[in-house]
């Protein structure tokens, strides 16, 4: 629908007397409710006052019944596609003459005073001002306005007791009024919470920003307006569920609100604990549920619109479709691992020579970007990608980065279109040195030209709200290149950008994905926050090389069916058959561990040849409390002759705690040859470091309940001292505390050590992941009966 600006014949105040306060009223299907508000606007005593109404696409003849009314101020009435209320509130101050813009609902009769007591706020120095919101008497008794009658109240003296302290679920546009260049200098609402229509969350964000910027927002409770509720039931719990969908990106925004918005709502009551937060995670079952409960809830509220026990049911229902909400939006953002998509080209290259498989064609990008949402992949900002990497921040369930690098015209001509209407952001590459021009680089081995974005092309992403990242200078193999020519590549690169008016970039792409640690240090050097190959992977959070995060390259024969999913599914790296071949072995109990250790037990079994794997020479064993690590470990020692080192001895020795220094510098000695096995249940960066450098690394993955029951359940305290001894209380006591401590420490690493064995896998080191207490037992019975080994006798880990 083509935007539509009328003013009614009626009065209107003498355009040479400018209105102080310009009241913006958005509204949608509720013709009624909002003739009768801008009706009751006519008895205002105080300051001058327009009144613009914004119709966000309502069908109902609202428009008409406006331009019908005859009042006594100037009447704005401004029609749009239904775009959402923030997006209405929006294009309202926009057109606002006033010095401060009075936001109302539509459903707001606002008392004769209310323009003078927000007056009297500003004569006192305030920035914005919050009213009192009470329910219109003339409200339909439900328990629905009851229940909103009791919060308004509470909410008054609980403001009125504090001083007028605002907190910011204080901060609701019911009725809010702000500076206007206040407004204008925040940016106004975010349209994103409310597009389309949803409900919910741009009050919020925009009180955060307001405070977090220093203004002075007050609460004036003699400014009243009456609030008429008749929303009904089954539109509060749409309402509810929209409200879920909007607390996750409002704390993706903001992750530091992420613990007082989760715990608003109260996550740990029992029925939200063991009810409803386990069902949504299963979507089809709680889909159902939804609906029974839903069909249940609303047929009594209709038979029962004031019934106390139908209050308390309802609101049980309202909590389920607020935590499907959470669900669907990707759930509470917390540390999970990342998915970076890499595309290149979106012309369609088939029959062009090298390039052909380089070139996704538009219309297959959108089928791409459909189908992975429709999978349940939630696609991320790089601000939150590189909030996760740093570790201060969490992400959606299933997160995804789209990346696009060279920067070719396709991607401003066809890619901007269609990353707006799928609300998909990105991050674009562009070759600093070669704006405008074509991909030289692949022209010299037969590709065909394509143009790259110029100067205005580049500033028409940023706009576009892409992020701008640097892919070198020149798009040379950085590995080949001499140190001074590398700072021209990199820090080169960030200045040319910022020269042409771009913001500096904060992230780097490796042209070719070619890279190692003198370029790494160079990237780092040059101000960036990260950096990235096209080495397939999942990037951890906390990621601790920020400067080869792993990205998946899209290719025009991955489709849009099950070959992308599964691609981006397993990050771009299908399982190789040997690998996979291993993980079946392990369902047979312990064949893989007694065949690997006694592997060199057999005749013929002698130092490796160029043909065979080495001998394994570096053995990380890590697994938490009690799991059985340093016997195993000392097995293996004595089995592969290597020494012993224990992470526990260099953390803890002669009585005293180490320092994170001397804890660093006390591993890097004794794990500075080329033979070792060490164990223990730590996982800091020196350790991670020590893993990098191990051939193989033995994970002791036990149950962390069967842990603890064994523990507490061991009798062994009986045959060293009687029952009644206090040694055997104390011992038992001693066992208490280690089981918590085995549980902490497995709960740890569970959650920390896939995505980093993963990639430790991918680089070459063969990785164990022992279930259950008979395996590790077996695998230390193998290798005690194995004789030692050494250059005469290797002993080979596999995983």
């Amino acid at each position: 629908m083509t935007s539509v600006e009328r003013t009614p014949a009626g009065p209107v105040q003498p355009s040479e007397v400018r209105p102080r306060y310009s009241i913006v009223i958005p509204t949608y299907q509720r013709r009624d409710l909002v003739a009768a508000s801008v009706t009751v606007l006519a008895a205002q005593e105080g300051p001058a006052f327009e009144v613009i109404v914004v119709v966000d696409g309502s069908t109902d003849g609202t428009a008409d019944a406006l331009r019908a009314l005859d009042v006594p101020f100037r009447l704005r009435v401004v029609e749009q596609a239904n775009s959402g209320a923030a997006h209405a509130r929006n294009r309202g101050a926009r057109l606002a003459a006033g010095s401060v813009v009075l936001f109302l609902d539509d459903d707001m009769q606002a008392a004769p005073d209310l323009l003078r007591a927000h007056d009297d706020a500003y004569a006192a120095g305030a920035d914005a001002v919050i009213g009192h919101v009470p329910v219109h008497p003339d409200t339909p008794p439900t328990f629905l306005s009851r229940g909103l009658a009791e919060w308004a109240e509470s909410r008054v003296r609980r403001l009125a007791d504090s001083g007028g302290e605002l907190t910011l679920p204080d901060l609701l546009t019911g009725q809010l009024s702000v500076r206007r260049e206040v407004f204008l200098a925040l940016g106004g609402f975010d349209e994103d919470f409310t597009r389309g229509g949803s409900f919910g969350g741009e009050d919020t964000d925009f009180g955060r920003r307001l405070l977090a910027d220093g203004y002075r927002a007050v609460f004036c409770p003699a400014a009243v307006s009456w609030q008429y509720y008749v929303v009904s039931a089954p539109a509060y719990l749409r309402q509810w569920h929209q409200a879920g969908r909007a607390d996750v990106m409002y704390m993706r925004k903001h992750p530091g609100e992420v613990d007082r918005v989760y715990r608003s709502h109260r996550p740990g009551s029992r029925v939200n604990r063991y009810l409803w937060r386990p069902l949504v995670r299963v979507p089809g079952l709680s889909s159902l549920g939804a609906a029974a409960g839903r069909r249940v809830v609303l047929a009594l509220a209709a038979r029962y619109p004031d019934g106390r026990r139908v209050r308390r049911v309802f609101f049980k229902v309202r909590d389920l479709e607020y935590w499907r909400g959470v669900r669907r939006a990707g759930g509470v953002p917390v540390p999970r691992p990342l998915r970076v998509l890499c595309f290149h080209s979106l012309t369609d290259l088939a029959g062009s020579q090298v390039i052909e498989e380089y070139g996704v064609p538009p219309a297959q990008l959108r089928r791409q970007l459909r189908a992975l949402r429709r999978a349940g992949f939630h696609f991320v900002t790089l601000d939150e990608v590189l909030r996760s990497v740093e570790g201060k921040g969490g992400l959606p369930r299933r997160p995804l980065l789209v990346t696009f690098d060279d920067c070719y015209e396709d991607l401003l001509a066809a890619g901007v279109p269609i990353l707006r209407d799928e609300q998909v952001p990105a991050v674009a590459f562009a070759v600093a040195g070669l704006v405008g021009g074509t991909n030289d680089w692949d022209r010299a081995i037969g590709a065909p030209p394509l143009r790259l974005l110029d100067v205005d092309g580049l500033r028409a992403l940023e706009r576009a709200g892409l992020e701008i990242g640097a892919h070198g200078r020149t798009h040379r193999p950085l590995t080949t290149l001499r140190d001074d020519e590398l700072a021209e590549e990199t820090a080169g690169a960030a200045a040319a950008l910022t020269a042409l008016g771009l913001s500096r970039p904060r992230v780097f792409a490796y042209p070719h994905g070619e890279h190692d640690e003198r370029v790494r240090r160079h990237v780092d050097a040059a101000g960036f926050r990260a950096a990235f190959t096209v080495t397939p992977g999942l990037v951890p959070p906390g990621e601790p090389n920020r400067f080869a995060l792993r990205r998946v390259e899209v290719l025009r024969r991955d489709g849009h069916g099950a070959r992308l999913l599964g691609k981006v599914t397993l990050a771009g790296r299908l399982p190789p058959l040997r690998p996979a071949l291993r993980r079946a072995a392990r369902a047979l109990p312990a064949v893989h561990a007694i065949t690997a250790v006694r592997r060199g037990r057999r005749g013929g079994v002698g130092p490796a040849s160029p043909a065979r794997r080495p001998a394994t020479e570096r053995v990380a064993i890590v697994g938490g409390s009690a799991t059985g690590k340093t016997d195993l470990a000392a097995a293996l020692a004595v089995a592969l002759d290597l020494p012993h080192v224990r992470l526990d001895d260099l953390r803890w020795s002669g009585g005293r705690t180490a320092t994170d220094e001397q804890f660093a510098a006390g591993l890097a000695e004794a794990t500075r040859g080329s033979r070792w096995v060490l164990e223990g249940a730590e996982d800091s960066p020196p350790v991670r470091s020590a893993w990098s450098r191990a051939d193989s690394i033995v994970w002791l993955d036990h149950s962390r309940a069967g842990v603890a029951v064994r523990m507490v359940a061991d009798s062994g305290w009986r045959h060293r001292c009687g029952p009644d001894d206090p040694r055997g209380r104390a011992y038992l006591s001693y066992l208490a505390r280690k089981s918590r401590r085995s549980w902490r420490q497995a709960t740890h690493l569970r959650r920390v050590l896939p995505p980093v064995l993963d990639r430790l896998r991918a680089d070459g080191v063969d990785v164990v992941r022992l279930r259950s207490v008979r395996a590790t037992r077996r695998w230390r019975a193998a290798a005690a009966s194995a004789r030692p080994g050494g250059a005469d006798n290797p002993v080979v880990v596999t995983g």
